[in-house]
């Protein structure tokens, strides 16, 4: 007996034996049977095997980055019926944004250097540069760059407007290109319909404010601007993160009204609204004209200007303005003006510039007694006062203490601007040097003194209505013929006093020959005197 049961243990043990065996040598599938027999029911017998997972799964690569698509749960089929992402998107205004494969449609990336200027946020502040320094890409433009370096930008047609009298001039935004030495700006995009569309529209636009003196502006290169296909266009050797300004140096250049009134004033009315973040490219650039204004230049454009000329790589940037807006002599229009600036803040802008420390002219009636500063606007050749020496201390008598300023070609801004701004009265004769009122103090006095020939309507345009423009007061005094040395040069009876239009039908060289070139001044301080005493009322209010 003791062996039968025995016999049955070790029987029992060898089958033990055997099915474990098997639980760990059969496939998978069975084995998952199997080892659910003994536990589950007779449902759970008849179950299939469960399915793959196809979505949540990502390969260790996907896991390092943003996911392909949405994190939202789909089942297997909405994944396969997911849409492509195209890598354009066409709009009326044939804007071309491209959207990387691992970004979804509602969060398309924001490119940086895209629209217009604007101060950067205060979390992520750029330094400005002081000086002019190399335009440098920072390394967060960097990582927009696509594989052969540029930049896929939005695109729209160029703007340009040839129907102002006195600029042309076109405004070119998105991947824009520029070649100096070939004279060309590219406007690139992607979007092959759109070129021959325009079958390869191109504008011209010489970059100087001086459009109705055709003789003049034959001096000056044109530059064309076009739309090019991105796969035609020259690659980038410089990219910038600032917009551009394409100016024209010459002309009247060298007189210090047209100093201001055709380059400085149109090159504020253009840069201002980029508050520095903005290149000067220079077509037919003047060294001495950089060197004299660099005080109001590299407070418009924190970065160095460029000799456009010679220029032979291609600079890249997202804006590029080629030419230079001018409204009227020395006056910037709020209407027509970026921002609606105004001729005020050109005086502003002046003056801390040159950082004047005279804001307003002085209030007569205060305690102080200080007296009112008078600045005498010399000159060397022609219309200087001729008796200068007499009537400096009769005007003293009056109350005014008096200086006396002479704006040579060779002077030095910087200093003379000082000179300027602590006056409270500025007077002298029609001419260059009374551009200097931009240094005045709000609420100062600026006399003009017409010589003869018929000049009061041009010495209004000139300065007066600037002037007055800029917050000054304004006065003029038209002198007789007793007080013109043409006097010592002409009978009384010559058609140079009886009929001085007849010279200005003949021209401006044969008018402003005798009439500017050839005549000073005698002040009569009588006759002079009552336009003292109104400035001195004018700074009583």
């Amino acid at each position: 007996m003791n062996g039968v049961i025995r016999s049955n243990y070790f029987a029992i043990m060898a089958s033990c034996f055997v099915i474990l065996l098997v639980y760990f040598s059969v496939p998978d599938q069975f084995a998952n049977r199997l080892r659910s027999y003994p536990f589950s029911s007779h449902e759970e017998e008849k179950a299939t095997p469960e399915p793959s997972i196809t979505v949540a799964m990502q390969t260790p690569s996907q896991n390092q980055s943003e996911p392909l698509i949405p994190t939202t749960e789909m089942t297997p089929v909405q994944e396969q019926s997911v849409p492509s992402i195209p890598e354009t998107q066409k709009k009326e205004n044939f804007i071309e944004q491209s959207i990387p494969s691992n970004t979804s449609a509602q969060e398309k990336p924001i490119n940086q250097n895209i629209g217009p200027s604007i101060p950067p946020p205060q979390d992520n502040p750029i330094p400005f540069p002081e000086q002019f320094q190399p335009s440098i890409p920072n390394a967060r433009d960097q990582e927009n760059l696509g594989e052969d370096g540029d930049k896929r930008k939005f695109f729209k047609k160029p703007s340009c407007d040839f129907s102002d009298m006195q600029f042309d001039l076109c405004d070119v935004e998105g991947d824009v290109r520029v070649h100096g030495k070939s004279s060309s700006v590219l406007s690139v995009t992607s979007t092959e319909s759109y070129i021959s569309e325009v079958n390869n529209e191109t504008w011209s636009v010489r970059p100087h404010p001086r459009k109705y003196a055709t003789e003049l502006m034959a001096q000056f290169r044109e530059i064309k601007i076009k739309v090019e296909a991105h796969n035609r266009a020259p690659k980038c050797d410089v990219y910038h993160n600032s917009a551009a300004v394409i100016f024209a140096n010459g002309g009247y250049n060298g007189n210090y009204f047209h100093d201001f009134a055709d380059l400085l004033v149109p090159l504020f009315i253009t840069s201002y609204q980029f508050k520095g973040e903005v290149q000067f490219l220079v077509s037919n650039i003047q060294p001495w004209f950089i060197f004299k204004y660099i005080g109001l230049l590299k407070k418009l454009s924190n970065y160095e200007i460029i000799d456009y000329d010679k220029e032979e790589r291609v600079h890249c940037y997202h804006r590029v303005i080629v030419g230079i807006s001018k409204h009227k002599d020395l006056i910037v229009e709020p209407s027509r003006a970026p921002n609606h600036i105004s001729t005020v803040e050109f005086g502003r802008f002046a003056k801390m510039a040159y950082s004047l420390k005279q804001n307003v002219a002085i209030k007569l009636g205060e305690a102080s007694g200080k007296k009112p500063r008078l600045l005498i606007m010399a000159r060397d050749h022609t219309r200087s006062l001729m008796n200068r020496g007499e009537i400096v201390p009769l005007i003293e008598k009056l109350g005014f203490e008096v200086v006396i300023g002479n704006a040579l070609f060779s002077m030095d801004i910087d200093e003379f601007a000082r000179l300027v701004n602590s006056a409270d009265v500025m007077m002298g004769v029609h001419g260059a040097g009374l551009t200097n009122f931009v240094f005045l103090p709000t609420n100062a006095v600026l006399i003009q003194i017409v010589p003869l020939g018929n000049y009061e309507r041009t010495c209004e345009y000139d300065f007066g209505e600037p002037a007055v423009d800029m917050g000054l007061k304004y006065l003029q005094y038209s002198i007789s013929e007793e007080e013109s040395t043409l006097m010592d040069l002409y009978p009384r009876d010559h058609a140079v006093f009886r009929d001085p239009e007849s010279f200005h039908r003949q021209g401006w060289q044969v008018a402003n020959g005798i009439y500017l070139g050839k005549q000073n001044v005698r002040l009569n301080f009588t006759r002079f005197r009552p336009i003292l005493e109104r400035a001195l009322h004018l700074l009583r209010e």
